[in-house]
């Protein structure tokens, strides 16, 4: 069974939040059980190290070209391994869009006022290197508010494609300190296809939409019936596999 892990942070490269840490430990104790092979992917972010963390490229699947609007950027794809564990992470790497020392803001906490843009380009970044990669995943789970579009952008773009067509989704959403939010003329300079209901929408709302499941965070309180991580690391797998065994057991309607 393959379950691809696509996160807006992995510690210990870059961990600003819990979601983090459940990215590093959840993939972990899964693939120890010898029953799930994984993949995870994130963003090279300028704040990773590629000397400290031991970065290098991928040749074979670096070299795509992202559009986002008009304007098109080549992807560089690097590779580590997680310190002490048999588990690698592929980072998506851009100077234009992930070098900047920050995530969603500058040292001096202004916004970056592309992070849509940058979401964007994550999204067909990552599904663009598992094509590349002729990886066929049985199960999504996308992680953090940077990865938000992936299911769309899956649902859409990458609808028809024969890898992703029985790939089950899994949202788990970041909160954040900002709302950037889609407007109805946005859809082309983000090259995103339209859709009404994604107006007004940010980009964690947009993943849960267009998931077939999702888990809240560690931490987080609702009033729906939405499953939320525990942060036990042992309670979080048995949540995860739970969830996952059911998806992929069920019958399509």
């Amino acid at each position: 069974m393959r379950i691809l892990f696509i996160s807006g942070e992995v510690a210990p490269f870059s961990h600003s939040n819990d979601l983090a840490m459940v990215v590093r430990t959840l993939p972990e104790a899964i693939h120890e059980t010898g029953e799930y092979e994984i993949r995870i992917l994130m963003p090279r972010y300028g704040t990773v190290s590629e000397r400290r963390n031991r970065l290098h490229e991928v040749i074979r699947l670096s070299g795509s070209e992202i559009t986002v609007g008009d304007i098109t950027e080549v992807l560089k794809v690097k590779v580590a391994s997680i310190p002490g564990i048999r588990l690698q992470v592929y980072f998506m790497d851009n100077t234009h869009y992930f070098k900047r020392k920050g995530i969603f803001e500058d040292r001096q906490g202004v916004l970056f006022p592309d992070n849509l843009d940058r979401a964007v380009y994550y999204a067909k970044s990552v599904l663009t290197t598992i094509r590349n990669l002729g990886w066929q995943p049985d199960l999504i789970h996308v992680f953090g508010w940077i990865s938000g579009f992936v299911p769309y952008v899956l649902r859409t773009e990458f609808g028809e494609e024969p890898l992703f067509s029985d790939s089950k989704i899994i949202y788990t959403p970041e909160e954040v300190s900002f709302d950037a939010r889609l407007g109805k003329n946005q859809f082309e300079s983000l090259s995103l296809v339209e859709h009404e209901d994604l107006v007004g929408k940010n980009a964690n709302e947009v993943g849960q939409m267009f998931a077939d499941a999702v888990i809240l965070p560690p931490g987080s309180t609702s009033d729906s019936d939405v499953p939320t991580f525990s942060v036990d690391q042992e309670e979080q797998m048995e949540q995860a596999v739970s969830i996952y065994d059911e998806l992929l057991n069920s019958i399509p309607a």
